[in-house]
């Protein structure tokens, strides 16, 4: 675990003046970062001492509360410079709730509340490229393409839980396919927008049937049904959803895009944009792992070449 920054108390105190801070316990730690809960007489708000390659969540997030307060949680104070986001408890999260009940049900209104999020950030597209989110949009990914698969150390090509010496040729001749899967995807009207690229039940806190979403250091501008893949591979392995309910997830999401095409047309994207996600997810990974904490790195070093695999064999759903 991360160890609480030496300096943290007075910053705390100077930003929950009149709240006297009874604890602050370590909640969990990883490449992303550590969190601490803060607890007070009054509340008990979260401090995320994020980690270098996500430097740009406590500006992002502090951004984005000012624009959407009703779906991100209170942002109490954020330190961009050290890294520091002190967020206010917006409840439980989805996961925990749908673990103690087994009941998917509360994932349609999370899923219908993302999707106006997302549109909602439409005009906020300049400002979030500027402050340093990842620009991946459609045309962006041939050339991103051509980065990933040149780079062959990262890659693991010919080592263990990497590229094999078959599939990075076949990897090494898929430039046309990925021009022509952008081509194709950038044919229907759906506009590109925020992508959360961690979005799951687990990022997500209800409380009051108000849906907040948090953990946006993964995020990048790109195309927004990328964000419904991460979320079916969490309903259908961490909660073992069935066909039906992932059928009837998808359904839900895509209903709330209806107004840009109809829904057979958003099928038929969504196969398109399906493959597409896993290439997004292996240029987040990409990006992060050569960055984060050394003792992180061995954990993190087969997550491009498993998500670049993906998008090669088109296995999005799959283990």
């Amino acid at each position: 675990m991360t160890s609480l920054p030496p300096d943290v108390y007075p910053w705390l105190a100077t930003h929950l003046p009149g709240e006297p801070v009874t604890s602050v316990e370590p909640v969990r730690s990883g490449p992303a970062g550590a969190v601490f809960a803060v607890q007070t007489a009054d509340r008990r708000c979260y401090l995320k001492v994020c980690a270098p390659p996500y430097a740009f969540e406590p500006g992002l997030t502090t951004r984005l509360a000012e624009w959407f307060p009703a779906d991100i949680p209170e942002v109490v104070a954020a330190d961009e410079p050290r890294r520091w986001l002190l967020l206010a408890d917006a409840g439980e999260t989805v996961k925990a709730l749908s673990q103690a009940d087994g009941d998917l049900g509360r994932w349609d209104g999370m899923l219908r509340r993302f999707a106006a999020l997302q549109q909602a950030a439409l005009p906020h597209r300049d400002a979030l490229l500027q402050h340093g989110v990842a620009d991946r949009r459609l045309a962006q990914l041939p050339a991103l393409f051509e980065q990933i698969s040149a780079d062959t150390p990262a890659l693991l090509v010919g080592k263990a839980d990497g590229f094999s010496e078959a599939d990075y040729a076949r990897l090494r001749g898929f430039a046309p396919i990925v021009r022509r899967l952008c081509e194709q995807a950038a044919v229907y009207a759906v506009p590109e927008t925020l992508h959360h690229d961690d979005f799951h039940a687990g990022n997500v806190a209800l409380r009051d049937s108000h849906y907040r979403f948090f953990d946006w250091g993964e995020s990048c501008w790109a195309h927004p049904f990328y964000s419904l893949v991460i979320t079916l591979r969490y309903a259908r392995y961490i909660f073992h959803a069935g066909p039906a309910q992932l059928d009837h997830l998808r359904d839900v999401y895509l209903a709330c895009w209806l107004d840009y095409e109809p829904l057979p047309r958003l099928l038929e994207l969504l196969t398109i944009t399906h493959q597409l996600a896993a290439l997004c997810r292996a240029l987040t990974w990409w990006t992060v792992t050569p960055l984060v904490a050394p003792e992180y790195r061995a954990e993190l070093r087969d997550s491009a070449p498993y998500w670049l695999l993906t998008f090669l064999n088109n296995t999005p759903l799959e283990a």
